[in-house]
């Protein structure tokens, strides 16, 4: 088990935002995530929201914490949770991650066409 605590983790973080620019834009990146997060988690902790809101989310969390636990296979707990945001396979559908999370979301096959186009068009950005 491992013995690392929030305070260990913050004491970790300020030490890695002292390496330069770049790592402390990736370590306020994350705090500001885990922000967003804890107020998402808290939000739908409220018993104002809907049961059937709140036990969909707990249905969603046990799945995730099981996943972030789970480091049987191949492949290690860490990886599964980022299996979520980027392909596993170099050749596969760069735009899988998104479009899957939108299926999943219930987006229609018309849906998820426009919303490919719409992110292929936007790549072209210059």
């Amino acid at each position: 088990m491992s013995d690392r605590t929030s305070f260990s983790c913050f004491r970790d973080l300020v030490a890695h935002m002292r390496i330069d620019a770049g790592h402390q834009a990736v370590v306020e990146l994350l705090l500001r995530l885990c922000t967003e997060v804890d107020a998402l988690r808290q939000a739908l902790a409220d018993p104002r929201v809907p049961a059937e809101v709140r036990h969909s989310y707990r249905d969603a969390h046990a799945r995730a914490v099981t996943r972030a636990h789970d480091s049987a296979g191949p492949f290690g707990s860490p990886e599964k949770i980022l299996s979520a945001y980027y392909n596993r396979d170099p050749g596969a559908d760069r735009l899988a991650p998104e479009l899957d999370m939108a299926a999943r979301l219930g987006a229609s096959p018309e849906e998820l066409a426009a919303l490919r186009a719409t992110l292929e068009e936007v790549e072209m950005y210059t």
